[in-house]
């Protein structure tokens, strides 16, 4: 104010001087005289005509009419002098037009003390440094109009924050910027300040300020389609009033202490339209002032580096947004209220945000939320914080800083009515209320404090896509309130699921609400539902909280599309489980899903939810056991050949020493497809046997082997990824009968196997891997007559045999499975064949000795059609209420069998033999390779 009132006595006296220099002005050559004392009619100056005075350029001494200049206009003091006394009809500056003046300080382009009617310019008005003024008003303006191309302001640029337009004047009528204006400054009294260009200033683009010395300072309507921006403060209203501010340009201030626009008078109404935008450190800088309404439309951008909207000691009555308000820094602030909110209301498509979207130390009246507040809400006032949402279906949310979850800070959250999405943890000390709204949680929310929800209000859970649905705490994907404290939900209440993408079922449980305190939750007086599935609550304790259960459909148990048998009892078992273990209860939802599914989708299901089968497994292991047999056979009938070589006299190479031991390495493939709609396999195995046996007389001979196999059996159809290996050791005891001619075999033998499977059950919500070790015994005995019959080239050897098996496989329980491990029980399976064949071989002498090749042809039929069955229940159902059953393959009715043999006789006592197996029946192949040598003693 001191600066003020120096300005003006200092022009009081370049007035008094500039007054007595105007008498004797003389214009230069050229410029019309008469404009030097304008005294009446109208005046011009042509384009090239300079009119200059030592004080004055146009000094006006009466009432008149226009001036014209398209030339220059220039004094020492002032271009263009109004005295009290005298009215202008219009000033027109026009393109290319000059009026200025180029003293230091206190002088002005035009100073109007008078009347003065329009004033419009197309070319420049500048006036001196420092503290000189383009325009000064000390009396009447009806318009002032700065058109395209026009310039207003200081010569050079903006120096030292003077104001270009300085009005004082009784008035301003209607002031219209299109193109550069310099700072319109202190005080001013403008009916309506129109921009459409650019205004600028070093400290304001616009300074508005009253008080004091001064005088009032008043724009009743500020309207700025172009750009307003000032080094400090764009518009600047201090002490001064407006009645409106219209907004859909930029209006900018990069000062600490400015921003945008800072208010530290009355602003009636401010209004920021879309493309409107209004930046600085702070957007909105209402230091000490009063703001009635501020309005920010959609598309309309209100930013600051420390806050969008800063109130720190004035008062904003309401406040509406439907635009965009930030803060733009690591610190920013939405909105910074250390004073007085009326009300805030963010309307759909409106959007707050800001490391803290809004912080409050005073007074803030409801926050109505339609549509985004993004960042944390601090209420550091005693007073409670109260936030409503959207109505008519639509949804306000609060939500964390670019995505992540926020926190509202407050002694006392209520939520009063409407819709909210709460993506926040709130910190409360004593109580968040949820008094007649409707609250969605899409992910878990802590609470800090206690949580209280009214006969009126809803919680609304969503549930993602992605969901693990147990029942328990430790769930995911779908929403719950966490309570510290104590949680109470009035009787009459809603609590609702509401589906993000994942498709409910009956029986599947959600915790949504995990109340460390005590749980008031009157379940059986709740409003419950699930997107039209029928839902039930129920109050439940786990360790020291008391959760707020929903399950969907009650208990029921739903039915399944499976059309597989096995899988049907699988997913029958698993639907029985009521239990809370929490893997089990996510694997008990995610079958539940099936229910909606085809039926490929769930037998494939319920057939990896069932147990390794324990025949598929069995038929493999048994494989490499019958192949020892078959082995151990030959071995016999080779005896058989050389006890009656040594009583006939028939040459075989060998003679019927009482001691022979011999080793024979096997390994072959075995496979079978699906049969009963159960899974096939393939299985590759090999091994080794060592054997001993001795002459017992003229035609018996016995002895016993070790075999050792591993097999490794890979699962097929819905059970690939199953593996199963498998360690066999066995104990074998023969003998073999020498008659004339005909042989008899007999073999019989315990093995002991170890089994090692691998399970893999993946479907749509679910993956697991189940893990099992255990044991099984197998019992065989064979016997195998045989008649050779001697051709003139060869010898034919009519076969038929018998052999009996019995499978034993202990009860074992896998681990791992992520709920799917199941507690397996023993099973039992038996084999009786027949075997009805012939045997052709011939005898031929070699360099390296007698090669015997042979072939045989051999029918097998098994009679025991008995399908294998498992019974199997959920590992971790302790209860049982979960068993169910699954039924093996049926065995191969009738398999044909050829043997291709090599025997090599390399003396009387060493032989050896390669030999190929090979069994087809139906959907069943198995080959078998296998070396042998043996030695006599």
């Amino acid at each position: 104010m001191k600066n003020n009132e120096g300005n003006l006595k200092r022009r009081a006296l370049v007035l008094a001087v500039a007054t007595a220099l105007a008498a004797i002005a003389s214009p230069e050559a050229g410029a019309t005289q008469s404009c030097a004392n304008w005294m009446t009619a109208d005046c011009t100056v042509q384009q090239g005509e300079v009119l200059s005075g030592a004080g004055t350029g146009v000094h006006v001494g009466g009432t008149v009419g226009t001036l014209t200049n398209s030339g220059s206009i220039s004094g020492g003091y002032y271009g263009v002098f109004n005295p009290s006394s005298g009215v202008v009809g219009a000033i027109n500056n026009n393109v290319g037009g000059i009026i200025d003046t180029d003293c230091i300080g206190g002088c002005e382009a035009v100073h109007n003390d008078g009347t003065l009617g329009t004033l419009t310019n197309s070319g420049t008005i500048s006036a001196g440094q420092n503290g000189s003024h383009s325009i000064y008003n000390d009396g009447t303006i009806t318009s002032v109009t700065n058109g395209v191309g026009g310039t207003i302001g200081s010569i050079g640029g903006t120096i030292g924050g003077s104001a270009e337009i300085y009005n004082v004047g009784r008035w301003l009528d209607t002031l219209t910027n299109i193109g550069t204006l310099t700072n319109i400054g202190t005080p001013t009294n403008i009916g309506t300040l129109t921009n459409f260009g650019t205004i600028s200033g070093a400290n304001g683009g616009i300074s508005n300020c009253g008080g004091g010395n001064v005088g009032s300072a008043n724009i009743g309507t500020l309207i700025n389609s172009g750009t307003i921006r000032g080094y400090n403060t764009g518009i600047m209203n201090n002490g001064g009033t407006i009645g409106t501010v219209t907004n859909s340009g930029t209006i900018s201030g990069a000062g600490n202490f400015g921003g945008g626009i800072r208010n530290d008078g009355t602003i009636a109404s401010l209004t920021n339209n879309s493309g409107g935008v209004i930046s600085g450190i702070a957007g909105i800088n209402n230091s000490f002032g009063t703001i009635g309404t501020l309005t920010n439309n959609s598309g309309g951008v209100i930013s600051g580096v420390g806050a969008g909207i800063s109130n720190s000691f004035g008062t904003i009555g309401t406040l509406i947004n439907s635009g965009t308000i930030s803060g733009t820094g690591s610190a920013g602030k939405g909105i910074d209220n250390g004073s007085t909110i009326t009300s805030l209301t963010n309307n759909s498509g409106g959007t707050i945000r800001g490391i803290t979207a809004i912080y409050n130390g005073s007074i803030i009246g409801t926050i109505t939320n339609s549509g985004v507040i993004a960042g944390n809400i601090v209420n550091a006032s005693v007073r409670g914080l109260t936030i409503n949402g959207g109505a008519a279906g639509i949804f306000g949310t609060l939500t964390g800083y670019n995505g992540s979850i926020g926190t509202i800070y407050s002694d006392h959250v209520v939520f009063g009515s409407g819709n909210l999405v709460l993506n926040d943890h709130v910190n409360a000390i004593s109580t968040v209320q949820n008094i007649g709204a409707t609250l969605q949680v899409n992910t878990p929310v802590t609470i800090t404090g206690n949580y209280s929800q009214g006969a009126g209000a809803s919680l609304l859970i969503g549930v993602g896509s992605g969901a693990v649905v147990t029942g328990w705490p430790t769930d995911s994907g779908y929403g719950r309130l966490v309570v510290s404290g104590d949680a109470t939900i009035a009787a009459g209440s809603s609590v609702s699921l509401k589906s993000q993408g994942y498709a409910f079922a009956n029986g599947q449980r959600y915790v949504v609400v995990d109340a460390a305190g005590t749980g008031t939750y009157n379940a059986d007086s709740l409003h419950y539902s699930a997107d039209g599935f029928k839902v039930s609550g129920q109050s439940v304790y786990f360790g020291n909280h008391t959760d707020l259960v929903l399950t969907v459909g009650g208990l029921s148990t739903p039915a399944s599309p499976a059309t597989n048998p096995n899988a049907i009892a699988s997913l029958a078992g698993l639907a029985r489980y009521t239990g809370l273990d929490p893997a089990l209860l996510n694997l008990f939802n995610a079958s539940l899903a099936l229910t909606g599914g085809p039926a490929a989708a769930a037998n494939h299901a319920g057939v990896q939810l069932g147990p390794i089968q324990s025949a598929s497994q069995g038929k493999a292991a048994a494989a490499a056991t019958f192949g020892t047999l078959d082995i151990v056979s030959a071995h016999s009938t080779q005896m058989n050949q050389t006890l009656a070589a040594s009583q006939t006299g028939v040459a075989t190479g060998e003679s019927a020493l009482g001691w022979g031991a011999w080793g024979q390495a096997f390994g072959g493939h075995v496979g079978q497809g699906a049969v009963d709609q159960v899974p096939g396999y393939g299985a590759n195995y090999g091994g080794l046997l060592l054997g001993a046996d001795r002459a017992l007389g003229d035609r018996w001979r016995a002895g016993g082997a070790f075999s050792y196999s591993n097999t490794s059996v890979d699962g097929q159809d819905a059970a690939a990824g199953d593996t199963t290996g498998v360690n066999a050791y066995g104990l074998i005891a023969y003998a073999s009968y020498s008659g004339s001619p005909w042989y008899l075999n007999m073999s019989g033998g315990v093995v002991q196997q170890q089994y090692n499977s691998r399970r893999v059950i993946s479907f749509p919500g679910f993956s697991g891997v189940a893990n099992g070790r255990f044991s099984g015994q197998q019992y065989v005995v064979s016997t195998e007559f045989g008649y050779p019959l001697a051709l003139n080239v060869a010898t034919l050897t009519p076969l038929a045999g018998l052999t009996y098996s019995r499978l034993h496989q202990n009860a074992f329980t896998e681990t791992g499975g992520n709920g799917a491990a199941l507690s397996v029980g023993a099973t039992n399976g038996t084999s009786v064949r027949s075997s009805l064949g012939v045997k052709l071989e011939k005898s031929v002498a070699t360099a390296y000795g007698e090669l015997v090749p042979s072939l045989r042809l051999q029918w097998t039929h098994e009679y025991d059609h008995t399908r294998v069955v498992t019974g199997a229940s959920y590992a971790a159902d302790p209860t049982g209420q979960t068993a169910f059953t699954t039924v093996g393959a049926t065995p191969v009715s009738d398999l044909m069998q050829l043997s291709l043999a090599v025997t090599l006789l390399r003396s009387n006592t060493m032989s050896l033999i390669g030999r190929y197996d090979l069994q087809a029946g139906s959907q069943f192949l198995s080959q078998t390779g296998s070396l042998q040598l043996r030695q006599l003693f």
